[in-house]
């Protein structure tokens, strides 16, 4: 194959003509390509700034749309370093003078001194419980213990592994038994300090020692030297459980912590110090948190209004727009977001229903927000939920026993009927064995016990020495019982006492029991089983889930997700809740959507993704029609050159052939 090189013949610049027959042929595609891509790219920046607006505005809705900052309570308090309380939404308005006259206290036991850390102490076992001691006042010797329901004792072994006073110590802590240990040097020795890791008089502790090591478990010889329960007090006590004891409005009040929150509902009192004059804490409305859920709303569409006008504006002096001037997307969101803020909230029970009634307007010029104060704090002066119910979704009770908590997405507007059915179950008495006439009919003695009901004075039961069949005994006690409000029943021939009542305060004990009632009847003086009260909550009909007196409205009902916090255990027809929706959550809602992965932004950026990848398509498609046109007229010129190098050629032949012949009449010269 012959190679060409172009030009040569002609003397042409033939590269130079190619390229700029290509270039004048592709340019003002090319020119058209990158213009578009250029728009597209400044398009997709600006969609994705919306976007990341949007983003940030919803979370301002989100919060505005919390009720609980508008019906939250603040609690003040005239000494700080003294007492502190918080305050919960069911917290009542008013104030509490508080005077504290002790603070609640761990229980602090000391062992002996031992001459060091590694010195040998004992083996055997030792059981700590919890529980209320009682002491001799003098002595501080243990006379009595309760141990505190639901607390089970724990045992702990001592053995060769760990008999030493740190290996005590470290057993101990690696135990559940709720105390902390420690090893103290007071300058006389080594002592084991026991801390009680809770405060309050039922919390005091108790040692128990199974001595193996001298088989004495009383004397303060080896490990028995640790044991501290009501036989045995050989630890000292340094400092005695103790519950707090302040007045509230003059009134008495103790309590095992120093957190004190049982006394008013939802206020909690931090007790730091004892106190030399009343301490005043007041409870208010928190107007500062809910100003400040409206203000996020409008400081949130305002940036997001200065955003959308940032890509929309258009300069009329210059004649020049932005990125997404005209664009209707951009317009018909903005739209649609600033109607939703002017809704009116439908079936409002509160005194307003629009952003502009409190007090928030629109500026003509710009768009933006803008907060009438003056206006705003007058209303959230008098009643913050009226500003609750125009923002947040908000419930609003009927009965002051009832109060509104929050609720969900699922959550449907509506008014709710709230009930109450009480149930109880009644205290009982169960004994300790099976009825045995004979173990005191024979010996010709009558069976004597007490049974003291529901807290009353206690009613003496004798039975006589005639009673043959457990039928008869227990004919017997009923009717020695009839009238004092409580029934005997066989089951096995073991009696049960069953009060009549029910609920809490439903109880039976037998207050005394003689030798023939305790061999006999199997009775033995004690407390039984106290009765419970319960009660079973609905909405609209429906039963709901219960958490800590807060009761929320089942999966599936339109009561959904509507949480409500019961007080004093109110029962019966409690009422009515009438739940609205306030703009936040519909607005929140419909962000949701313009963000979501299938919304109308996204479907915009997949939009101008798809147009730019189309662009990039267009270049390919350019760039083989140029590498075609240059071909082309590289074939065209290389064919030029030939026919220029065949008459070149042609030329030269015939001026070699010319200039042979004789020029004429030449002879004549």
């Amino acid at each position: 194959m012959p190679v060409t090189a172009t030009g040569i013949g002609s003397g042409l610049d033939v590269e130079g003509l190619v390229s700029q027959l290509v270039l004048a042929d592709v340019q003002p595609a090319e020119n058209r390509l990158n213009s578009s891509e250029a728009k597209y790219q400044a398009e997709l920046t600006a969609y994705g700034s919306l976007k990341s607006a949007l983003a940030t505005f919803q979370s301002s809705v989100a919060s505005s749309a919390a009720s609980a900052q508008y019906v939250g309570k603040t609690a003040l308090t005239s000494l700080f370093n003294t007492v502190t309380a918080t305050a919960a939404q069911s917290a009542p308005e008013g104030s509490y003078a508080l005077e504290v006259q002790s603070l609640a206290e761990a229980q602090s036991l000391a062992s002996s001194g031992y001459a060091a850390t590694t010195s040998t102490v004992g083996t055997g076992t030792l059981t700590i419980n919890l529980g209320t001691v009682t002491y001799d006042a003098n002595t501080e010797v243990v006379t009595g213990f309760a141990s505190k329901a639901d607390v089970t004792p724990v045992t702990i072994t001592i053995d060769s592994s760990n008999n030493t006073l740190n290996g005590v110590r470290d057993a101990i802590n690696a135990s559940d038994a709720n105390v902390v240990a420690s090893i103290v040097n007071d300058g006389s020795g080594y002592r084991l300090v026991l801390q009680g890791q809770d405060t309050g008089a039922e919390n005091a502790v108790t040692i128990t020692v199974n001595d193996t090591g001298d088989g004495d478990s009383t004397d303060a010889a080896g490990l028995s030297n640790l044991a501290f329960d009501a036989t045995t007090s050989n630890v000292t006590q340094t400092n005695a459980a103790a519950n707090s004891a302040l007045t509230i409005n003059g009134l008495a009040v103790t309590s095992t912590s120093n957190a004190v929150s049982t006394a008013v509902e939802g206020v909690t009192f931090t007790l730091k110090k004892t106190t030399s004059e009343p301490v005043t804490i007041t409870v208010a409305k928190n107007v500062a948190a809910a100003k400040a859920g409206v203000e996020d709303l409008v400081n949130g569409f305002n940036a997001l209004n200065a955003e959308i006008s940032s890509l929309t504006t258009y300069n009329a002096s210059t004649s020049t727009g932005s990125t997404l001037t005209g664009d209707a997307t951009v317009r018909n969101l903005a739209q649609t977001i600033r109607s939703s803020l002017n809704a009116a909230v439908a079936d409002s029970s509160g005194a307003y229903s629009t952003l502009a009634e409190l007090g928030i307007t629109t500026n003509v010029i710009d768009g933006s927000l803008s907060i009438d104060s003056a206006k705003l704090d007058a209303i959230l002066a008098n009643d913050p939920t009226d500003v609750a119910k125009v923002l947040a979704s908000f419930g609003t009770s009927t009965n002051s026993n009832v109060q509104f908590v929050s609720s969900t997405s699922n959550t449907q507007a509506g008014t709710y009927a709230v009930a109450g059915t009480e149930t109880g179950t009644a205290g009982f008495l169960t004994a300790d064995s099976a009825i045995s006439v004979t173990s005191y009919n024979g010996n010709g003695n009558a069976a004597v016990f007490s049974v003291a009901v529901d807290g009353g004075a206690a009613v003496e039961v004798t039975l006589n020495n005639n009673d043959t069949t457990t039928t008869e005994v227990l004919g017997r006690i009923n009717t020695a019982l009839s009238g004092a409000g409580v029934t005997a029943s066989l089951t096995n021939d073991i009696l049960t006492f069953t009060s009549d009542s029910t609920g809490t305060a439903s109880s039976v004990e037998i207050t005394a029991a003689d030798a023939n009632a305790i061999a006999g009847l199997g009775i033995s003086v004690g407390t039984g089983t106290a009765g419970t009260t319960s009660i079973n909550y609905t909405i609209n009909g429906s039963a709901v889930t219960a958490n800590d007196n807060v009761i929320t409205g089942a999966v599936g009902t339109t009561a959904e997700g509507l949480s409500l916090k019961v007080l004093g255990n109110a029962s019966g027809d409690l009422g009515s809740v009438n739940f609205t929706l306030g703009i936040a959550n519909p607005l929140n809602n419909l962000i949701t959507q313009l963000l979501d992965d299938d919304g109308l932004i996204d479907a915009k950026l997949d939009g101008l993704n798809i147009s730019i990848s189309d662009i990039t398509s267009q270049r390919e498609t350019l760039a083989l029609r140029s590498e075609a046109l240059e071909r082309r007229y590289r074939n065209q010129f290389n064919g030029l050159e030939t026919l220029i190098s065949q008459l070149n050629t042609t030329q030269s032949f015939l001026t070699a052939a010319l200039s042979q012949f004789v020029e004429p009449l030449s002879f004549k010269k």
